[in-house]
């Protein structure tokens, strides 16, 4: 693969990226919403989905939005590891996914 051929490659990987992030975010959104209603699991589902956002959004050149997305991991992460989300946890997860969203 060209050198031409390989950035066109990645400027489309990054295309296809960036118009899916409303539908990652929308489901970050979900999935905050569900946790606040009680659903433990929801946790999980938003851990993941910043994960992916941590990850992808870094291979693809969106620094600020790994960024964000890997200090809200972080913090996911931290109330996985305690068994659940308490009302700070919560209120700092959304400010987290405010911050992600921002950086988008």
């Amino acid at each position: 693969m060209t050198q031409d051929a390989l950035q066109a490659h990645l400027d489309r990987l990054r295309a296809k990226f960036a118009a899916e992030l409303p539908q990652r975010l929308a489901e970050a959104d979900a999935l905050l919403a569900a946790l606040r209603d009680g659903d433990a699991e929801a946790l999980k589902g938003l851990r993941f989905v910043t994960h992916r956002l941590n990850g992808t959004g870094g291979t693809m050149g969106f620094a600020a939005l790994s960024g964000a997305a890997a200090a809200l991991e972080a913090r996911l992460d931290a109330c996985l590891r305690a068994g659940g989300a308490g009302p700070e946890d919560l209120t700092a997860i959304a400010a987290g996914l405010a911050a992600v969203k921002a950086a988008a």
